[in-house]
């Protein structure tokens, strides 16, 4: 996994706002393509990897740790709007 230093002050910024300290990665069920996951600002589970990635706290449930591991994150301002996006991982649809 992959924070870009943008992606990384804007998740500081949130995680600072709402008390936390630690980025998520959940599993979120399974589909045609294999698990899914959702990211959330929560405290690591019992069985959760955890990891530092660039500065920031990251726990990864298990089930989709090979799916995330592949991830760069980064926050990015368009005409649309700002926001975090993700890259990378493993689609088959």
């Amino acid at each position: 996994m992959n924070i870009t230093d943008k992606a990384k002050e804007f998740i500081e910024n949130i995680m600072k706002e709402n008390g936390v300290s630690t980025l998520r990665f959940a599993f979120d069920g399974s589909g045609c393509c294999g698990p899914s996951y959702n990211v959330n600002l929560a405290e690591a589970q019992e069985n959760d990897v955890k990891e530092t990635v660039n500065g920031i706290e990251v726990a990864i449930d298990p089930q989709v740790v090979d799916i995330v591991n592949t991830l760069i994150l980064d926050y990015v301002e368009d005409q649309q709007g700002a926001g975090l996006v993700m890259s990378g991982g493993s689609s088959c649809c």
